[in-house]
């Protein structure tokens, strides 16, 4: 029977352990990230016999005095997850129907769906992230980037760097901010950054994350965050200054996390956006997509579509 849950009505531990065992597991998808990024989540659980089967977290914003269905920063994806001999394909289609159901209106959300199976109500939309397994010798590895890549590796490695671990998330949201903010479209907001140092410091608490600096001259010129959870390693927030992207720092950097974890068996995300250039810089390193699919729904009334479609035009 499939059954919608509140926040509260979720035991952690209970949803945790679910997770933890699902052979879809990520980082994304446990309560202690979820309490973060979508503070007011909720779920649909499929229970049978008092056992869960599959469940499907719901990051939940308000607008326009009604509950909505919204992907929240730091969370590629959700999805269903389920138990190993559960498959997603058999209860995907009563999910989506459920979600529909209850939520008049599904601003965008984000899983690793199966095949074709969409109720005709849900617009789709096919995203990629790029992942690198590695289980092979660091050499090995290293053969799979591109010429280029492995160039302009050298030309990093030649530049006098210096390495710092850190547990200051401050500096990299500086160099994020000075060199990376105004090219995005509308700005980025304060709360963003504090949304970014809270998922910083919860990771931290499960001992889950890497965060190293490059340095030259004394000053930090590049960054990055890497969440290190349940044998994937996702590249979750970067930056850099002219002197970094001179030298090739960020690419070092990821460099040196893919040999520190070679011949494991980790996965580097490298978490991709829908950017050409950037997903071209990530497949240089020898990564292959991985698709997943982003949803829409609208079941809002007609005198809400019109104001939506009006703030649409105002760029609000």
């Amino acid at each position: 029977m499939y059954k919608f849950f509140t926040r509260s009505q979720i035991s952690s531990i209970r949803w945790d352990s679910f997770i933890a065992s699902s052979p879809q597991q990520v980082v994304y998808a446990y309560s202690w990230y979820l309490d973060v990024v979508a503070p007011h989540w909720q779920a649909l659980i499929l229970e049978e016999n008092g056992v869960w089967k599959a469940v499907m977290p719901l990051p939940i914003q308000s607008k326009w005095g009604l509950s909505v269905v919204q992907q929240p920063f730091f969370c590629q994806f959700l999805g269903i997850f389920t138990t190993p001999l559960v498959e997603i394909a058999s209860v995907q289609s009563a999910f989506l129907e459920d979600l529909s159901t209850h939520f008049r209106y599904v601003s965008s959300y984000s899983g690793r769906f199966w095949g074709g199976q969409f109720p005709a109500q849900f617009k789709l939309q096919h995203c990629y992230t790029h992942l690198f397994p590695l289980d092979a010798p660091y050499p090995t590895l290293r053969q799979c980037y591109s010429p280029d890549r492995q160039m302009n590796l050298r030309r990093a490695q030649k530049f006098p760097w210096q390495w710092q671990e850190s547990n200051d998330i401050g500096p990299l949201i500086d160099l994020f901010r000075q060199n990376h903010a105004a090219q995005i479209e509308g700005g980025v907001s304060e709360s963003a950054y504090d949304l970014l140092r809270k998922v910083h410091e919860v990771l931290q608490e499960k001992q889950a994350v890497r965060l190293r600096y490059a340095v030259y001259n004394g000053r930090i010129e590049a960054g990055a965050m890497f969440a290190v959870y349940q044998k994937r390693i996702i590249y979750l927030f970067n930056a850099a200054s002219a002197v970094g992207r001179k030298g090739n720092a960020r690419t070092l950097l990821i460099d040196q996390i893919i040999e520190e974890y070679a011949e494991t068996d980790f996965v580097f995300d490298f978490e991709s956006p829908e950017v050409a250039s950037i997903a071209g810089f990530y497949q240089s390193f020898g990564a292959k997509e991985e698709v997943y699919s982003m949803l829409h729904y609208n079941g809002l009334p007609f005198p809400l579509k019109q104001l939506q479609a009006r703030r649409r035009k105002k760029g609000g």
